[in-house]
């Protein structure tokens, strides 16, 4: 249900003109909707080509706090989800396409900054913020390479959430993090 929640939220991206973020990537993601009592910090694997996502999860939901691992591959519409904690597995189907991590159409420059510290050496990343003008959406994404920094999304479907990417890596480092879990077998 939460690894939904990420997914349709996260659906409303998709490539704009300006900043084209990159098809295979890994990164540490923080999530929250407050209205909700939603949280979740995770490793996000990303595979744009293939169409799949893997998320290793500690969700935080209504007062609990729930540990797991979730493969989804939307080319076969199809979840793998265990709880780390019971070793429990789910496979269920999905019905939301794959969330293309990217500026939403319509979407504008509004101003760029600095995080950092400037004045050291190579201690500092520009940064650029987009945002579209009916209030909806608000994303900072880095100017060398386009990976996504932070973004606030307004929907009447899932209402306000935000998130906060950091340790993003191009590339998957251990391609077996899209292996299908032991305990789904």
């Amino acid at each position: 249900m939460k690894t939904i929640l990420l997914l349709a939220s996260l659906v409303v991206f998709s490539v704009a003109q300006f900043c084209i973020s990159p098809p295979l990537w890994q990164a540490k993601i923080f999530e929250a909707d407050p209205s909700k009592q939603f949280g979740r910090r995770a490793d996000i694997f990303y595979d744009q080509q293939n169409q799949r996502l893997a998320l290793l999860d500690d969700v935080y939901y209504e007062g609990r706090e729930n540990y797991t691992f979730d493969l989804l591959f939307f080319g076969q519409s199809k979840f793998y989800s265990v709880n780390l904690v019971t070793k429990v597995c789910t496979i269920g189907a999905l019905r939301e396409p794959f969330p293309v991590i990217g500026l939403p159409p319509g979407s504008n420059a509004t101003g760029e900054f600095y995080i950092g510290v400037s004045g050291l050496p190579d201690n500092y990343v520009l940064i650029d913020r987009y945002e579209d003008f009916d209030g909806r959406y608000v994303g900072m994404w880095t100017r060398l390479g386009c990976a996504p920094v932070a973004t606030f999304i307004n929907s009447t479907r899932y209402g306000n959430v935000f998130y906060e990417f950091f340790d993003f890596q191009l590339g998957i480092f251990d391609p077996n993090v899209f292996s299908i879990p032991q305990e789904c077998l």
